[in-house]
């Protein structure tokens, strides 16, 4: 068992597909069939069930993908901890970022500061859901991430930095009855057609909250990650949205801002917030990305 064999059986956990992992790796798809039957003979279990169609991990398997998990993290905090007694960072860095466009942080800003003060460091980005990314940050898969998640809506065992509130504001067509109004009530939206968020996504959290706390139920038309698609159909009138103020802002043109509605909930908030296994993250990659970022996104 080596750590290359450890790293394939991950990444096939992750992408369920050898196909994919042969080619994120650059080899042969046989190659790549060869050292995995090479693991399960000396672990002494099939780790995965597949067939032409599909690759699911066994029992076993969801076992050993844990543990091979704890292994390569604890390599690679070793190997950058050593390179950082002479003042080098490097290592892989896993980064959970969904917002990066259409907001009021810095985050391009953030990246590029980054990767010239810390070359060495492989930046790895995923654009998962919020409350994916949380559930990864628990495992390990990810190693720092920018959430919409309040304090209280985080698993346990992951600290939370505050740096912005968002209000939620109501987006409808030009020729909509709310148009103009100002403000709304969520209940006002009862018979609409709402366009969703994505149900992993921090956002949708905030909506369903929002909804929860005035008794109201939405009839949801589609569910989608991104919030400036989102934005850009309310205003062509393929239904309504709820979105954060900054999405708004960055998406409806200034003849169209009274589109845009406030809603007559004060806790209708979207927090963005840098979280991370408490009570500071390992590496000292992710150590060095944190500092970095509470310097350029926090409020001055």
């Amino acid at each position: 068992m080596d750590l290359r064999q450890m790293e394939y059986a991950v990444a096939i956990a992750e992408e369920l597909s050898f196909t994919r992992v042969a080619e994120r790796y650059h080899i042969a798809q046989s190659g790549l069939s060869h050292q995995i039957n090479q693991l399960e003979r000396e672990v002494g279990s099939w780790l995965f069930d597949r067939t032409s169609r599909r690759v699911e991990l066994t029992a076993a398997g969801e076992v050993f993908v844990a543990c091979a998990r704890q292994v390569l993290r604890a390599v690679q905090e070793t190997t950058a901890e050593i390179a950082s007694l002479d003042e080098r960072v490097q290592g892989r860095l896993r980064v959970g970022a969904p917002t990066i466009t259409a907001s009021d942080l810095d985050m391009l800003g953030l990246f590029r500061e980054f990767q010239e003060s810390c070359p060495a460091v492989e930046l790895v980005m995923s654009d998962v859901g919020g409350v994916t990314a949380a559930s990864h940050l628990v495992t390990g898969e990810l190693e720092i991430a920018l959430l919409g998640l309040h304090e209280h809506q985080l698993p346990t065992g992951l600290a939370h930095h505050l740096l912005r509130l968002h209000p939620l504001v109501v987006v409808v067509g030009r020729r909509h009855r709310l148009r103009g109004t100002g403000a709304t009530g969520l209940g006002e939206l009862a018979n609409e057609r709402f366009l969703d968020c994505g149900t992993d996504t921090s956002l949708r959290v905030q909506v369903d909250a929002a909804f929860g706390r005035a008794g109201a139920r939405r009839r949801s038309a589609c569910a989608l990650q991104s919030t400036a698609d989102l934005t850009s159909l309310a205003l062509e009138g393929i239904g309504v949205t709820v979105v954060p103020r900054p999405v708004a802002d960055a998406v409806v043109p200034p003849d169209l801002a009274d589109c845009v509605l406030r809603i007559d909930d004060p806790h209708a908030l979207q927090p963005m917030a840098l979280s991370y296994r408490a009570p500071v993250p390992a590496s000292p990659a992710a150590q060095a990305f944190l500092r970095t970022a509470l310097a350029r996104l926090t409020p001055r």
